[in-house]
């Protein structure tokens, strides 16, 4: 039972540094084969009202 809370903290600090990597993401999955990590985020921007300012464009 305790390895299995320790290894859900583990977890849970995995997803907080996922989501400090990528504020704007509503998904991240994360894959690992091997040596090699592969981080797909799925990210949520908004416009804002008025669409945008010509530097912004």
């Amino acid at each position: 039972m305790e390895a299995s809370k320790e290894k859900l903290n583990g977890l849970n600090e995995i997803r907080e540094a996922a989501f400090d990597l990528y504020p704007n993401a509503t998904k991240i999955t994360i894959s690992i084969d091997g040596d090699k990590i592969r981080v797909s985020p799925i990210e949520d921007y908004a416009i804002p009202q008025g669409g945008l300012s010509p530097e912004e464009e």
